[in-house]
């Protein structure tokens, strides 16, 4: 009996274990001593059922087998053999290795089922940072995303999105009612990345739906904030005086009236570079746009006159048209940031509400508007995109000598809302003139003002008066 017991007890360092088994039960799983290497113990009554025997005393039932498919060995711990009872152990075994000879890969099944698990337990912050990397952003897009997610959405930051619900969503937005205009745009970017993680069926439902379904939107009046017409010659006197007596800088004045008379958005106009100016077609090509189609301006001869006058006072190794000021002097290197400052100071000059730099964007549109600019000429000098077919596939509103033309009208508006003081010729009366070349002699010294058109004091009854 004891030569047979041995005979079925192998070391587990060697490669080929005993073919014969013998029936496990509770005395010879009682009498099976430790020894200075491992062994096992084959049970005959199921088959892969296993018994191990460790140096350290401690004996475990594992269950071994191949799966049928792909004859892979798999090996399961069942338990302590102190703790599981040998019925318990073969129930278990008998459980495992059908699994395997049906084909089911225990391994497989665990590592879907981890890779589920930690699926589902994606946080907001790892769906922000998934969503951004998964698509093709703009810098400035990754960065507002990054900036407005953590802020705003910290109650449930760290939360797994398919634990967030829809009350969440709704408590949250009500809550921040005391700035509607800054949680409305959080909102609309944590609405994107929940709906990207619906479409990675990482969850089945986005809870920011609940905000439109229940009708809680707040209502966001549209920015309208322009340069009003009647205000239009008192903001450039101002930018003039200013300009003329050092109030503001020369790189700042020309950044703002680049602004003005060419309608450019804040990063477009200052990032622009010298590599960007075609000296051939006389044409500027921004390709870092908002809607991603490069933006072509031509160039007038007072956007000519300002791009000289930058290219004599800049620094050679600076590459950027618009540059920073750096300490008392100015960058090598750097481009200008911000004209917040200088357009405070021009309002003020002028008496008039406070401009933005977008606001100055919106001016640009309404003097397109004043000088019978048609809408599909004024969307390609915004650089928006018109989808009429006629001018998508036949006119195409990139056309470079329309696009200057119409900047050409914008100048020269700009130049004849400046107040140049004179003698009435037929009257020998003190008067005011809209003068053509008004800029580009007084700040450029590039050509000779045309006093032939007399100016009347433009103010919103003077407009309505002239209607009568």
């Amino acid at each position: 009996m004891a030569t047979a017991l041995l005979k079925n007890i192998y070391s587990i360092t060697t490669n080929k274990p005993h073919n014969e088994a013998v029936r496990l039960t509770n005395k010879v799983i009682t009498n099976a001593h430790p020894r200075t290497l491992r062994y096992a113990i084959t049970d005959s009554v199921v088959t892969g059922l296993t018994l191990h025997v460790y140096p350290s005393g401690s004996k475990r039932f594992l269950a071994v087998g191949r799966v049928r498919k792909t004859n892979k060995v798999r090996t399961k711990t069942l338990g302590d053999a102190c703790l599981l009872t040998l019925d318990d152990a073969r129930k278990a075994a008998r459980e495992f290795l059908t699994h395997l000879q049906l084909g089911i890969d225990a391994n497989e099944v665990r590592a879907i089922k981890l890779a589920v698990e930690k699926y589902k337990a994606i946080t907001l912050s790892d769906a922000l940072e998934s969503y951004v990397n998964d698509r093709e952003l703009r810098p400035k897009t990754i960065a507002g995303y990054r900036y407005e997610v953590p802020k705003y959405c910290v109650d449930f930051l760290l939360t797994p999105v398919n634990q967030i619900t829809d009350d969440d969503i709704c408590q949250w937005y009500l809550n921040n009612k005391h700035r509607p205009t800054t949680i409305d745009k959080a909102f609309r970017s944590l609405r994107a990345i929940l709906e990207y993680m619906v479409a990675t069926k990482v969850i089945s439902h986005n809870p920011c739906t609940a905000i439109t379904a229940r009708k809680l939107r707040y209502k966001i009046k549209p920015r309208t904030r322009r340069i009003e017409t009647y205000n239009l010659t008192k903001f450039m006197d101002a930018w003039l005086l200013l300009m003329q007596k050092g109030g503001i800088s020369s790189v700042q004045g020309d950044f703002i009236l680049w602004l003005l008379m060419t309608g450019c958005r804040l990063d477009e106009a200052r990032t622009i570079k010298w590599s960007d100016i075609d000296n051939d077609q006389l044409t500027i090509t921004i390709l870092d746009t908002k809607n991603g189609h490069p933006h072509v301006l031509p160039l007038t001869p007072l956007m000519s006159d300002l791009l000289d006058r930058r290219k004599h006072d800049n620094p050679t190794t600076n590459p950027y048209v618009f540059i920073a000021k750096q300490g008392k002097g100015i960058s090598d290197t750097k481009h200008l940031c911000d004209c917040r400052k200088s357009l405070d100071k021009i309002a003020s000059t002028a008496g008039i509400p406070i401009i933005r730099p977008h606001d100055v964007r919106r001016s640009f549109t309404t003097i397109l508007d004043e000088l019978d600019i048609s809408e599909s000429n004024i969307k390609a000098l915004l650089n928006h995109n018109d989808g009429s077919v006629t001018r998508k596939h036949y006119l195409q509103s990139t056309n470079v000598e329309v696009k200057r033309r119409n900047l050409w009208s914008v100048g020269k508006h700009l130049e004849q809302a400046i107040t140049v003081n004179g003698i009435n010729p037929d009257t020998g009366e003190a008067c005011a003139f809209a003068c053509v070349g008004s800029i580009r002699e007084f700040i450029y010294g590039t050509a000779i003002r045309d006093y032939s058109v007399i100016k009347g004091n433009k103010t919103a009854k003077n407009i309505l008066d002239a209607m009568r």
